[in-house]
């Protein structure tokens, strides 16, 4: 549902989606680490998707530091550091293509 933008008229949805992953955290079935980790990489893989429109790309971005601060608060080993710095310097380094006009949907992408 985030990752395609299947209702992009609907923003609420990706603050059900954290929601919901809070829940399962709570409930003991997701790691609080996991799921930090893949909603922080699922929001920079939707927000660098040229084939989404751009206003839901930017809602991923701006949701983006609620994953990345949890997971600063969780750093415990070396392995989860590098992880963090990684996921860090790609959030800072993040540049973003124009999203696809109607028209260039319609063709195919250009950029390949």
């Amino acid at each position: 549902m985030i990752r395609c933008a299947l209702a992009p008229e609907q923003p609420h949805l990706v603050e059900c989606f954290q929601s919901h992953g809070v829940s399962l955290v709570e409930h003991g079935q997701l790691s609080p680490w996991y799921m930090a980790c893949t909603s922080l990489n699922l929001f920079l893989d939707t927000a660098c998707d040229p084939a989404l429109p751009w206003h839901w790309r930017c809602l991923c971005l701006d949701h983006a530091w609620r994953p990345l601060h949890v997971m600063q608060q969780l750093v415990k080993t070396h392995a989860q550091q590098r992880t963090f710095i990684t996921v860090r310097n790609r959030l800072a380094t993040l540049q973003l293509q124009p999203s696809l006009s109607p028209a260039e949907l319609a063709e195919g992408n250009p950029y390949e």
